[in-house]
């Protein structure tokens, strides 16, 4: 497996770096914990939005503005992130919280739920344009993560953490359904949780490893190619960005660290980015 190195790009250090997200020549993330929303462009970085309130993904939508899923609801937003509507999933102050997400072939938002505990008892949903409320798709899951698509746009991507699975399911257009569950990887503890992915334009998905201190690129046959490794143990997620999309940034977390590994990770909860030979595909737009 070749093995590469990624750097500080962005040091804003987060509690819970999450969601990176490349749209209009800039680099977008959340800050979970933090219940921030930034973006970082030539001109700097800057913090877009500030909430009392966990905030776990944002993307672009059709219209202008973006999407952005905040606690128990997903909200709705102009360019200066001023809200325009909202659509509660369930009552907020419960047990649980939106996970991250992803926007599919046809637009729509595909996003899980997790505990705030942690255990067991995660579901997916899918809201697709013109509903007022998103479909339950699957419940009984563990911790629902990342999600995302193939290049061609046939299959969905679904990292439940707690399971410590990839699984890849059949996507269908028309009715923006998913079908026919397999299980693509598995992940031994010693190689940390799956977390957030990413994935490339011929098809190899690249996992972020949560106590593992990398991304690592599955090939479509199942083995690993690829290791990037980043000097902070919890790594969240990953997009492709910048010039041609070659640019892997990599979102990282100071949540989960104590003092002693705080003090030798000094970088932990910053952006770190690697250019790659292999490029990304353009992120999807809701129209929801």
């Amino acid at each position: 497996m070749i093995r590469l190195e990624a750097r500080v790009s962005h040091p804003e250090r987060a509690q819970l770096g999450e969601g990176p997200l490349w749209h209009g020549e800039a680099l977008f993330w959340v800050d979970i914990l933090g219940g921030r929303v930034l973006r970082s462009a030539e001109t700097g970085t800057k913090v877009l939005r500030t909430l009392g309130e966990p905030v776990s993904a944002v993307f672009p939508h059709t219209d202008g503005g973006f999407v952005l899923l905040i606690d128990s609801r997903i909200e709705f937003v102009d360019d200066v992130f001023a809200t325009t509507r909202c659509i509660e999933v369930f009552p907020a102050g419960g047990d649980s919280r939106l996970s991250d997400g992803a926007i599919g072939p046809g637009g729509e938002l595909w996003f899980g739920s997790l505990r705030h505990d942690l255990q067991p008892g995660g579901a997916l949903y899918r809201l697709r344009p013109g509903e007022t409320a998103p479909t339950v798709v699957h419940e009984g899951l563990g911790m629902p993560n990342g999600i995302a698509f193939s290049p061609d746009l046939a299959h969905m991507y679904f990292v439940d953490s707690a399971a410590r699975t990839l699984t890849v399911w059949d996507y269908e257009p028309i009715g923006m359904e998913v079908s026919s569950p397999r299980v693509l990887a598995t992940f031994d503890e010693a190689d940390g949780t799956p977390d957030g992915i990413a994935v490339d334009a011929v098809g190899g998905v690249w996992v972020a490893h949560w106590a593992g201190g990398s991304v690592r690129r599955l090939e479509l046959d199942g083995s690993w190619s690829q290791e990037v490794l980043v000097p902070a143990d919890n790594v969240t997620s990953c997009v492709f960005g910048g010039p041609n999309l070659q640019t892997l940034f990599i979102t990282t977390a100071t949540a989960g660290l104590g003092p002693s590994e705080l003090a030798a990770q000094p970088s932990a909860g910053s952006v770190f980015s690697i250019t790659l030979p292999i490029g990304g595909t353009v992120a999807q737009a809701a129209k929801v």
